[in-house]
């Protein structure tokens, strides 16, 4: 049997056709490209990671790492920066960042471990690039390159040199990439392909700003993406006696480029001899990786929030959004909270109590306070309320002679310790037999939902879905979402996700189904799901979600407002999706507990 040649990424320059190749998964074949990669004599490797079992295991592999790593890396960024920060501090500002890293690296390292282990191969081509290449300006950018296919190519070329046990051939293209990552993603613009109204809207704010500014106190409450309606959030400040504002998230731009010599340097220092190859590759990585922010421009940062209009002494701080993102927004709470300010955290979306293997959340863990849509805890930490994106909003309606909608997800980014893209193929396959399973009718009136990223991600959902059915109707996310459950009878969710608490908490007729049982949930919430299942709202099966679809398809009122129905319906929402009449007041009840 001849030696193979691996193929890590889509990126056509690094690939050979004359010869016989392996690639490392399912993300190197992008469906635009089938008439060349069917043409090749190839074979794509075996998957890394998946089963429940083996996520199970990958995620206490990472937990750990996490924990042995992250204190080490706080006291190196504390020496760079002359600071004392405490922990609490690094992981506000750089906590999401590195736990996705470590999970990132997990996956890329074994994918390429297993692969090795199962297959011949000879040789591979990789990008050729200086130090620091891989090094992004913020986490916003961090998150794009981990799904570029060049940064991919040199991220393993970097991991299959480290692996001293792998003997290939690596050959080099002759462009040399330099720091071309960082230099791809440091001017992203904000503001570009922005709608004439929604520019518009900008400038009204901006303007509001200029004269609001004026009204600001030392000690106002700092509110903001709080999820809550914009009528909610401004009766919200002034119950709390503060003029209402309106924060916006602020993108910083840096022209600082990534430090070799103190990069290589601060390697050295967390760089320690292990049994662990993986944890070797990390220590050995992650001053590479590190953003830009985080380390040389730390200090433009610095400048910035030094130069803001917000409170200096905020009673509390409130978001539901910007913790994860929005560089100056984690940096400005970090320091607030050492001086003692209350930093609470609105619930995001779903998953949070419900999916196993979440850690907790960086989120969680450095608020303190959690507010969630309705969930308790037995924490003192952890407050229910209720969802906060159904508040001071019109209720979502829907047409009892209207149609289907069939709302997918898009593509997740390469962050899990799995391989998602495999996963993914699996789901979109899943999706398929739901519609071959209809009826005609339903079919007929079927309108299927791209995810809002489809184009960003490549798995090119409109071409696919064209080959397998061009009367479908497909939406590209051009009509609201509210419009379209406006114009449906029955809303089905083909994934576990936040729009099924949004319209089991509106009433709208509602039906779900994925493909892996409960195996993604803790144990705790399980008996919540099954009496979704029980009352035929939650399927655990495509067929079985068409078939309930063409059972009820002539009188899906009715089905919808059975006693039964109604019974499982709000039970589940009084645990995950709480409605409140008062909103204001209750949010202002848990401020003040």
């Amino acid at each position: 049997m001849k030696k193979k040649y691996l193929i890590t990424t889509a990126d056509e320059t690094t690939w050979i056709f004359d010869q016989p190749v392996i690639f490392l998964g399912e993300w190197c074949r992008l469906y635009n490209r089938k008439h060349i990669w069917e043409a090749m004599d190839a074979v794509v490797a075996k998957p890394y990671g998946l089963g429940s079992l083996k996520k199970d295991t990958d995620y206490l592999i990472a937990k750990n790492l996490e924990k042995k790593l992250f204190p080490e890396l706080c006291i190196l960024l504390n020496n760079y920066h002359k600071a004392q920060h405490s922990q609490r501090f690094w992981s506000i500002v750089i906590g999401h960042w590195f736990r996705a890293t470590i999970q990132m690296l997990l996956n890329r390292v074994n994918t390429i471990e297993q692969c090795f282990q199962i297959e011949d191969i000879k040789e591979t081509l990789v990008h050729k690039s200086d130090y620091c290449c891989l090094a992004s300006p913020d986490w916003t950018s961090a998150l794009n390159l981990f799904n570029d296919d060049q940064w991919n190519n040199i991220l393993y070329g970097r991991i299959i040199s480290s692996l001293k046990h792998i003997k290939i051939n690596i050959n080099y293209c002759e462009k040399n990439f330099g720091i071309f990552t960082y230099k791809k993603f440091k001017n992203i613009n904000s503001n570009q392909n922005q709608s004439y109204k929604i520019k518009i809207l900008r400038f009204s704010e901006k303007i509001y700003r200029k004269i609001t500014n004026k009204f600001i106190k030392n000690d106002d409450a700092f509110i903001i993406t709080s999820y809550l309606g914009k009528l909610d959030e401004i009766k919200l400040e002034i119950a709390l006696g503060q003029f209402p504002q309106i924060w916006n998230r602020i993108s910083p731009k840096t022209e600082t480029l990534p430090n070799k010599k103190d990069r290589k340097n601060l390697t050295k220092m967390f760089t320690s001899k292990s049994k662990n190859y993986l944890e070797n590759i990390v220590r050995q990585l992650i001053f590479e990786l590190l953003p830009v922010y985080y380390l040389e421009a730390h200090k433009d940062l610095k400048k910035i929030i030094a130069s803001l209009p917000w409170p200096n002494s905020p009673k509390f701080i409130f978001t539901s959004s910007n913790f994860y993102t929005d560089e100056i927004f984690k940096l400005w709470t970090a320091t607030k909270v050492e001086t003692g300010t209350n930093y609470y955290v609105g619930q995001h979306g779903n998953n949070y109590f419900t999916k196993k293997n979440l850690f907790p959340r960086i989120e969680e863990k450095t608020s303190d306070k959690f507010i969630t849509w309705g969930w308790k805890n037995n924490l003192p930490k952890y407050v229910p309320a209720f969802i906060f994106k159904s508040s001071s909003r019109k209720n979502l309606r829907y047409n009892i002679n209207g149609g289907l909608l069939l709302i997918e997800t898009t593509q997740s980014l390469r962050l899990n310790t799995w391989d998602s893209n495999f996963e993914h193929n699996k789901y979109f396959n899943d999706q398929k037999k739901f519609v071959n399973h209809l009826f005609n009718e339903p079919r007929k009136k079927l309108t299927i939902r791209l995810g809002p990223l489809f184009k960003k991600r490549k798995y090119y959902e409109d071409y696919r879905w064209h080959d397998f059915n061009y009367k479908i109707k497909v939406d590209y996310g051009k009509v609201s979402l509210k419009k379209l459950i406006f114009k449906s009878r029955l809303v089905v969710h083909s994934y576990d996700s936040t729009g099924i608490l949004e319209t089991l908490s509106q009433n709208i007729p509602t039906l779900a189904f994925w493909q892996n049982d409960f195996d993604h949930l803790r144990n705790e919430v399980k008996p919540y799901y099954q009496l979704l299942v029980d009352v035929g709202i939650l399927h655990l099966s495509s067929n079985s979600a068409a078939d309930k679809v063409n059972e009820i398809w002539n009188d899906i009122d009715q089905w919808w407002k059975q006693k039964k129905i109604q019974k499982a319906r709000i039970s589940f929402c009084n645990i995950f999706a709480k409605n409140c009449d008062k909103p204001v007041q209750k949010m202002i009840s848990i401020f003040n507990m």
